[in-house]
């Protein structure tokens, strides 16, 4: 059995991104049609490091997954998902928020499936983890703050990295 994400916390992600809408570029909505969905693709390899700025680094855990979740043209969150396995009924996952960088293109989408223009550059306004990082989230509690930084995605890579208000980082390099 898997436990759900509490939506207080994707709400929050929500009204962050919104906030940002004013500034999605141009060329991310002219898109016609949907402008909303996901895209999904398995990852052989993923590195995550979340240091929390106290002690020692931890040593990076990994990912399976990485999805695209597109709110509407210009907004995109990345998603790299470790799923729950036998020992754990929760999903670890690290999300960056945020909007299109200039010169990105929205993806295309059709009937909430979506397909990535890439490359795909987003500048990070917002993260969400629950299960990386301290404590491991055994509740499944999701934490979501501010942050800034960027994802650099392309069709052999994925890499995203912010730094929130208070110094603490967040690190992904993935392979398709």
């Amino acid at each position: 059995m898997r436990r759900r994400q509490a939506p207080g916390a994707l709400t929050a992600l929500g009204l962050l991104l919104a906030l940002g809408v004013h500034l999605a570029p141009l060329g991310a909505r002219e898109l016609p049609g949907d402008d909303f969905g996901r895209w999904e693709t398995t990852l052989r390899r993923c590195s995550v490091i979340t240091p929390s700025g106290k002690g020692p680094v931890p040593p990076p855990a990994s990912c399976r997954l990485l999805r695209l979740d597109q709110q509407m043209e210009g907004l995109l969150s990345v998603r790299f998902l470790q799923p729950g396995g036998d020992k754990s009924f929760l999903d670890r996952q690290l999300v960056f928020a945020g909007v299109l960088a200039e010169g990105s293109a929205a993806m295309a989408c059709h009937r909430s499936r979506c397909e990535p223009r890439w490359p795909v550059r987003l500048r990070v306004s917002a993260v969400g983890q629950a299960g990386f990082g301290d404590g491991e989230a055994a509740l499944g509690l999701t934490r979501a703050e501010l942050a800034s930084g960027q994802c650099l995605l392309d069709e052999r890579s994925f890499r995203c990295e912010a730094t929130g208000p208070e110094g603490r980082q967040w690190r992904v390099e993935a392979a398709p």
